[in-house]
Protein backbone atom coordinates (compact mmCIF):
# COMPACT_ATOMS: atom_id res chain seq x y z
CA UNK A 1 0.00 0.00 0.00
CA UNK A 2 2.95 2.33 0.99
CA UNK A 3 4.19 2.63 -2.75
CA UNK A 4 0.58 3.42 -4.15
CA UNK A 5 -0.58 6.24 -1.42
CA UNK A 6 3.00 7.82 -2.42
CA UNK A 7 1.84 7.67 -6.03
CA UNK A 8 -1.43 9.44 -4.67
CA UNK A 9 0.50 12.02 -2.71
CA UNK A 10 2.95 12.91 -5.52
CA UNK A 11 -0.29 12.78 -8.18
CA UNK A 12 -2.47 15.05 -5.77
CA UNK A 13 1.24 17.16 -5.46
CA UNK A 14 1.80 17.22 -9.26
CA UNK A 15 -2.48 18.69 -9.94
CA UNK A 16 -2.07 20.84 -7.54
CA UNK A 17 0.96 22.42 -8.92
CA UNK A 18 -0.43 22.22 -12.49
CA UNK A 19 -3.36 23.89 -11.27
CA UNK A 20 -2.31 26.80 -9.65
CA UNK A 21 0.34 27.30 -12.95
CA UNK A 22 -3.37 27.39 -14.68
CA UNK A 23 -4.69 29.96 -12.08
CA UNK A 24 -1.38 32.13 -12.93
CA UNK A 25 -1.49 31.62 -16.53
CA UNK A 26 -5.71 32.82 -16.58
CA UNK A 27 -4.25 35.66 -14.18
CA UNK A 28 -1.49 37.38 -16.14
CA UNK A 29 -3.66 37.10 -19.26
CA UNK A 30 -6.81 38.71 -17.81
CA UNK A 31 -4.31 41.43 -16.14
CA UNK A 32 -2.56 41.98 -20.05
CA UNK A 33 0.59 41.38 -18.08
CA UNK A 34 3.54 42.43 -20.26
CA UNK A 35 6.22 40.01 -21.18
CA UNK A 36 8.52 43.00 -22.73
CA UNK A 37 11.58 43.27 -24.56
CA UNK A 38 12.54 39.53 -24.73
CA UNK A 39 8.83 38.88 -26.26
CA UNK A 40 10.14 41.68 -28.74
CA UNK A 41 13.04 39.87 -29.83
CA UNK A 42 11.45 35.89 -29.47
CA UNK A 43 8.57 37.20 -32.14
CA UNK A 44 9.65 39.86 -34.40
CA UNK A 45 13.40 39.12 -34.53
CA UNK A 46 15.15 36.37 -36.60
CA UNK A 47 18.92 35.37 -37.83
CA UNK A 48 19.77 36.94 -41.10
CA UNK A 49 21.21 35.67 -43.96
CA UNK A 50 23.57 37.84 -44.44
CA UNK A 51 26.63 37.30 -41.91
CA UNK A 52 27.03 41.10 -41.71
CA UNK A 53 23.49 41.94 -40.07
CA UNK A 54 23.41 38.56 -38.29
CA UNK A 55 20.06 39.26 -37.16
CA UNK A 56 17.04 41.44 -38.45
CA UNK A 57 13.45 42.47 -37.87
CA UNK A 58 10.71 39.71 -39.28
CA UNK A 59 8.54 41.28 -41.84
CA UNK A 60 4.68 41.42 -41.34
CA UNK A 61 5.44 40.23 -37.25
CA UNK A 62 3.54 41.51 -34.58
CA UNK A 63 4.89 41.29 -30.88
CA UNK A 64 2.72 42.46 -27.69
CA UNK A 65 4.51 44.31 -24.56
CA UNK A 66 4.50 47.46 -23.23
CA UNK A 67 2.83 47.92 -26.08
CA UNK A 68 1.90 46.48 -29.93
CA UNK A 69 5.00 46.65 -32.10
CA UNK A 70 4.11 45.97 -35.80
CA UNK A 71 6.86 45.26 -38.41
CA UNK A 72 6.05 46.13 -42.04
CA UNK A 73 6.32 43.90 -45.24
CA UNK A 74 9.99 45.36 -45.91
CA UNK A 75 11.13 44.71 -41.72
CA UNK A 76 10.52 47.92 -40.75
CA UNK A 77 8.61 48.93 -37.37
CA UNK A 78 6.98 51.56 -39.83
CA UNK A 79 3.28 51.64 -41.84
CA UNK A 80 3.27 50.03 -45.22
CA UNK A 81 5.40 52.24 -47.67
CA UNK A 82 5.57 51.70 -51.68
CA UNK A 83 9.03 50.55 -52.98
CA UNK A 84 8.86 53.61 -55.52
CA UNK A 85 8.99 57.27 -53.61
CA UNK A 86 6.05 59.20 -54.74
CA UNK A 87 5.93 61.46 -56.67
CA UNK A 88 6.73 65.23 -55.37
CA UNK A 89 7.31 63.72 -51.92
CA UNK A 90 11.08 63.71 -49.70
CA UNK A 91 12.13 60.60 -47.72
CA UNK A 92 14.09 60.28 -44.94
CA UNK A 93 15.72 56.99 -43.55
CA UNK A 94 16.66 56.65 -40.49
CA UNK A 95 18.96 53.93 -39.16
CA UNK A 96 19.77 53.16 -35.48
CA UNK A 97 19.23 50.74 -32.85
CA UNK A 98 16.43 50.45 -30.13
CA UNK A 99 16.19 54.18 -29.94
CA UNK A 100 15.46 54.69 -33.46
CA UNK A 101 12.78 51.76 -33.21
CA UNK A 102 11.13 52.63 -30.10
CA UNK A 103 11.21 49.98 -27.65
CA UNK A 104 8.63 51.12 -24.69
CA UNK A 105 6.70 53.24 -26.95
CA UNK A 106 3.84 53.29 -29.45
CA UNK A 107 5.05 53.35 -33.07
CA UNK A 108 3.46 56.94 -33.31
CA UNK A 109 5.52 58.37 -30.18
CA UNK A 110 9.50 57.04 -31.53
CA UNK A 111 11.27 60.14 -33.06
CA UNK A 112 11.12 58.97 -36.82
CA UNK A 113 7.54 59.46 -36.75
CA UNK A 114 7.61 62.76 -34.66
CA UNK A 115 9.83 64.02 -37.14
CA UNK A 116 7.86 63.11 -39.65
CA UNK A 117 5.03 64.83 -37.92
CA UNK A 118 6.80 67.93 -37.07
CA UNK A 119 7.99 68.40 -40.60
CA UNK A 120 4.27 67.73 -42.52
CA UNK A 121 2.62 70.11 -39.89
CA UNK A 122 5.78 72.53 -40.01
CA UNK A 123 5.10 73.15 -44.09
CA UNK A 124 8.20 71.25 -45.13
CA UNK A 125 6.37 68.33 -46.40
CA UNK A 126 5.15 66.23 -47.97
CA UNK A 127 7.78 63.96 -46.33
CA UNK A 128 7.75 60.30 -45.38
CA UNK A 129 10.20 59.13 -42.72
CA UNK A 130 11.12 55.99 -42.54
CA UNK A 131 12.60 53.99 -39.91
CA UNK A 132 15.25 51.22 -40.57
CA UNK A 133 16.27 50.99 -36.50
CA UNK A 134 16.46 47.44 -34.97
CA UNK A 135 17.35 46.55 -31.90
CA UNK A 136 20.57 45.84 -30.65
CA UNK A 137 22.49 47.31 -33.81
CA UNK A 138 25.84 48.77 -33.65
CA UNK A 139 27.41 51.04 -36.31
CA UNK A 140 28.80 47.89 -38.11
CA UNK A 141 25.05 46.41 -38.73
CA UNK A 142 23.66 49.97 -39.58
CA UNK A 143 25.76 50.65 -42.07
CA UNK A 144 25.00 47.54 -44.06
CA UNK A 145 21.42 47.82 -43.21
CA UNK A 146 21.88 51.16 -45.22
CA UNK A 147 24.22 49.39 -48.37
CA UNK A 148 21.61 46.25 -48.84
CA UNK A 149 18.42 48.21 -47.80
CA UNK A 150 18.09 51.43 -48.13
CA UNK A 151 18.92 52.35 -51.68
CA UNK A 152 15.64 50.91 -53.37
CA UNK A 153 13.67 53.65 -51.03
CA UNK A 154 15.58 56.55 -52.40
CA UNK A 155 15.96 58.56 -49.57
CA UNK A 156 16.43 62.30 -49.69
CA UNK A 157 18.21 62.37 -46.51
CA UNK A 158 19.70 59.63 -44.20
CA UNK A 159 20.04 60.28 -39.94
CA UNK A 160 21.80 57.95 -37.86
CA UNK A 161 20.49 57.62 -34.22
CA UNK A 162 24.21 57.08 -32.29
CA UNK A 163 23.72 55.62 -29.03
CA UNK A 164 27.25 55.98 -26.88
CA UNK A 165 27.02 52.15 -26.78
CA UNK A 166 27.26 52.05 -31.15
CA UNK A 167 30.59 50.92 -30.47
CA UNK A 168 29.80 47.47 -29.16
CA UNK A 169 30.57 44.36 -31.46
CA UNK A 170 27.95 42.40 -29.70
CA UNK A 171 24.49 43.58 -28.30
CA UNK A 172 22.04 41.70 -25.55
CA UNK A 173 19.82 41.70 -28.26
CA UNK A 174 22.33 39.85 -30.29
CA UNK A 175 23.25 36.81 -27.61
CA UNK A 176 19.31 36.61 -27.20
CA UNK A 177 18.90 35.69 -31.38
CA UNK A 178 21.67 33.38 -31.06
CA UNK A 179 20.76 31.47 -27.97
CA UNK A 180 17.66 30.96 -29.40
CA UNK A 181 18.73 29.88 -32.45
CA UNK A 182 20.77 27.34 -30.59
CA UNK A 183 18.48 26.14 -28.69
CA UNK A 184 16.25 24.94 -31.56
CA UNK A 185 18.67 22.54 -32.44
CA UNK A 186 17.41 20.29 -29.98
CA UNK A 187 14.13 18.30 -29.58
CA UNK A 188 14.26 19.56 -25.81
CA UNK A 189 15.08 23.28 -26.90
CA UNK A 190 12.61 23.41 -29.19
CA UNK A 191 9.72 22.08 -26.43
CA UNK A 192 11.30 24.78 -24.44
CA UNK A 193 10.49 27.52 -27.33
CA UNK A 194 7.35 26.55 -27.92
CA UNK A 195 5.98 26.92 -24.38
CA UNK A 196 7.17 30.31 -24.27
CA UNK A 197 5.83 30.57 -26.98
CA UNK A 198 2.25 29.76 -25.75
CA UNK A 199 2.50 30.57 -22.28
CA UNK A 200 2.42 34.06 -20.70
CA UNK A 201 3.51 33.06 -17.29
CA UNK A 202 6.02 31.41 -18.11
CA UNK A 203 7.57 34.35 -20.43
CA UNK A 204 7.23 36.46 -18.05
CA UNK A 205 9.12 35.22 -15.69
CA UNK A 206 12.22 34.22 -18.52
CA UNK A 207 11.67 38.24 -19.32
CA UNK A 208 12.38 38.87 -15.27
CA UNK A 209 15.06 36.39 -15.16
CA UNK A 210 16.92 37.93 -18.52
CA UNK A 211 16.13 41.47 -16.79
CA UNK A 212 17.92 40.75 -14.00
CA UNK A 213 20.87 39.58 -15.89
CA UNK A 214 21.04 42.87 -18.22
CA UNK A 215 20.75 44.73 -14.79
CA UNK A 216 23.65 43.19 -14.19
CA UNK A 217 25.83 43.74 -16.96
CA UNK A 218 24.83 46.94 -17.63
CA UNK A 219 26.23 47.69 -14.20
CA UNK A 220 29.42 46.22 -14.39
CA UNK A 221 30.26 47.24 -17.87
CA UNK A 222 28.06 50.19 -19.32
CA UNK A 223 27.13 52.14 -16.17
CA UNK A 224 25.66 55.19 -17.50
CA UNK A 225 26.72 57.57 -14.95
CA UNK A 226 30.53 56.67 -13.98
CA UNK A 227 33.45 55.40 -15.52
CA UNK A 228 34.39 55.52 -19.30
CA UNK A 229 31.72 53.78 -21.35
CA UNK A 230 34.53 52.05 -23.23
CA UNK A 231 37.55 50.89 -22.99
CA UNK A 232 40.61 52.15 -24.67
CA UNK A 233 42.17 55.71 -25.05
CA UNK A 234 40.14 58.48 -26.41
CA UNK A 235 42.25 58.08 -29.71
CA UNK A 236 41.25 54.34 -29.91
CA UNK A 237 37.74 55.83 -29.77
CA UNK A 238 38.18 58.40 -32.82
CA UNK A 239 39.87 56.33 -34.98
CA UNK A 240 37.45 53.80 -34.54
CA UNK A 241 34.44 56.54 -35.18
CA UNK A 242 36.28 57.77 -37.99
CA UNK A 243 36.30 54.57 -39.76
CA UNK A 244 32.87 53.79 -39.33
CA UNK A 245 31.46 56.99 -40.37
CA UNK A 246 33.85 57.29 -43.11
CA UNK A 247 32.13 54.05 -44.26
CA UNK A 248 28.75 55.69 -43.70
CA UNK A 249 29.39 58.90 -45.21
CA UNK A 250 31.59 57.13 -48.79
CA UNK A 251 27.98 54.87 -49.14
CA UNK A 252 25.78 58.06 -49.12
CA UNK A 253 28.56 60.32 -51.04
CA UNK A 254 28.00 57.65 -54.01
CA UNK A 255 24.61 57.92 -53.76
CA UNK A 256 24.43 62.20 -53.38
CA UNK A 257 23.05 61.86 -50.25
CA UNK A 258 23.31 63.66 -47.31
CA UNK A 259 23.54 62.38 -43.79
CA UNK A 260 23.39 63.57 -40.39
CA UNK A 261 24.13 61.68 -37.38
CA UNK A 262 22.48 62.65 -34.06
CA UNK A 263 23.87 61.85 -30.88
CA UNK A 264 21.50 60.67 -27.78
CA UNK A 265 22.74 61.02 -24.19
CA UNK A 266 22.16 58.43 -21.69
CA UNK A 267 19.28 58.95 -19.06
CA UNK A 268 21.12 57.87 -15.90
CA UNK A 269 21.43 60.88 -13.91
CA UNK A 270 21.30 64.43 -14.39
CA UNK A 271 22.07 65.87 -17.80
CA UNK A 272 22.81 68.99 -15.73
CA UNK A 273 25.90 66.93 -14.48
CA UNK A 274 26.21 64.68 -17.49
CA UNK A 275 29.50 63.09 -17.28
CA UNK A 276 30.06 61.84 -20.95
CA UNK A 277 30.27 65.79 -22.77
CA UNK A 278 33.59 64.82 -24.24
CA UNK A 279 32.98 61.37 -25.75
CA UNK A 280 30.20 63.07 -27.43
CA UNK A 281 32.18 65.80 -28.39
CA UNK A 282 34.29 63.20 -29.45
CA UNK A 283 31.29 61.40 -31.90
CA UNK A 284 30.32 64.79 -33.35
CA UNK A 285 33.63 65.79 -34.25
CA UNK A 286 34.26 62.50 -35.94
CA UNK A 287 31.06 62.36 -38.04
CA UNK A 288 31.81 66.36 -39.23
CA UNK A 289 35.31 65.00 -40.56
CA UNK A 290 33.68 62.53 -42.34
CA UNK A 291 31.80 64.76 -44.24
CA UNK A 292 28.30 64.31 -41.90
CA UNK A 293 26.14 66.79 -40.72
CA UNK A 294 26.08 66.06 -36.64
CA UNK A 295 23.49 67.27 -33.73
CA UNK A 296 24.66 66.83 -29.92
CA UNK A 297 21.09 66.37 -28.27
CA UNK A 298 22.14 66.87 -25.02
CA UNK A 299 21.96 70.84 -25.91
CA UNK A 300 18.62 70.06 -25.65
CA UNK A 301 18.20 67.70 -22.91
CA UNK A 302 20.32 69.35 -20.35
CA UNK A 303 16.89 71.33 -20.00
CA UNK A 304 14.68 68.93 -18.15
CA UNK A 305 15.08 66.69 -15.43
CA UNK A 306 16.01 62.81 -16.61
CA UNK A 307 12.94 60.92 -15.29
CA UNK A 308 10.40 63.09 -17.46
CA UNK A 309 12.53 62.63 -20.54
CA UNK A 310 13.50 58.68 -20.09
CA UNK A 311 11.83 55.46 -19.97
CA UNK A 312 15.12 53.90 -18.65
CA UNK A 313 18.95 54.51 -18.58
CA UNK A 314 19.07 54.20 -22.37
CA UNK A 315 15.91 54.21 -23.84
CA UNK A 316 13.36 57.98 -24.26
CA UNK A 317 9.86 58.67 -22.83
CA UNK A 318 7.30 60.05 -25.70
CA UNK A 319 8.26 63.34 -24.53
CA UNK A 320 12.18 62.42 -24.96
CA UNK A 321 11.84 61.34 -28.62
CA UNK A 322 9.61 64.61 -29.06
CA UNK A 323 12.44 66.66 -28.15
CA UNK A 324 14.84 64.34 -29.90
CA UNK A 325 12.83 65.19 -33.42
CA UNK A 326 12.59 68.64 -32.85
CA UNK A 327 16.66 69.21 -32.29
CA UNK A 328 17.12 66.81 -35.27
CA UNK A 329 14.32 69.20 -37.02
CA UNK A 330 16.06 72.20 -35.99
CA UNK A 331 20.01 70.92 -36.59
CA UNK A 332 18.96 70.20 -40.15
CA UNK A 333 17.35 73.52 -40.94
CA UNK A 334 19.98 75.33 -39.49
CA UNK A 335 22.48 73.23 -41.08
CA UNK A 336 20.91 73.72 -44.85
CA UNK A 337 19.31 70.02 -45.24
CA UNK A 338 15.70 69.47 -46.82
CA UNK A 339 14.39 73.03 -45.77
CA UNK A 340 15.31 75.33 -48.99
CA UNK A 341 15.55 78.57 -46.02
CA UNK A 342 12.48 77.52 -44.58
CA UNK A 343 11.77 77.71 -40.70
CA UNK A 344 9.94 74.90 -39.30
CA UNK A 345 5.91 76.47 -38.11
CA UNK A 346 6.75 74.42 -35.13
CA UNK A 347 6.01 77.62 -32.74
CA UNK A 348 8.03 76.76 -29.81
CA UNK A 349 11.92 75.20 -28.87
CA UNK A 350 13.12 72.30 -27.95
CA UNK A 351 13.41 73.27 -24.43
CA UNK A 352 9.61 74.25 -23.95
CA UNK A 353 8.22 70.66 -23.60
CA UNK A 354 5.87 69.30 -20.31
CA UNK A 355 5.31 65.74 -18.87
CA UNK A 356 1.92 66.38 -18.78
CA UNK A 357 1.43 66.76 -22.52
CA UNK A 358 2.91 62.81 -23.12
CA UNK A 359 1.84 59.47 -22.49
CA UNK A 360 3.52 58.44 -19.45
CA UNK A 361 5.52 55.09 -19.68
CA UNK A 362 7.22 52.72 -17.28
CA UNK A 363 10.28 50.89 -17.96
CA UNK A 364 11.77 48.71 -15.77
Amino acid sequence: MKPARTLLRLALSLAGFLGTLLVLETAFRAAGVSVGTVQINRRAVRRSANPRLQFELKPDAAAHAEVDYHINSHGMRNPSVADEKPAGVRRIAVLGDSIAFGYWVAEADAFPRQLEALMNRGGLGPVEVLNFGVPGYNLEQETERLRVDVPRFAPDFVIVGFCLNDLKSLSHEHGLVMDRSERRRHIAGRLWDSLLERSILVSWVEYRLVQLEARREFVAAKNPVRGGMFPGSPDDQRRELSSRFGAISELLRSARVPGLVAVFPMFGNRLAHYPHVELHRTVVEAAREAGLLAVDLLDCFKAYDFRDVRVDALHPSPMGHRIAAHAILDAMCAQGALCEGQAPRVGRSCTSYRPDEFPQVRGY
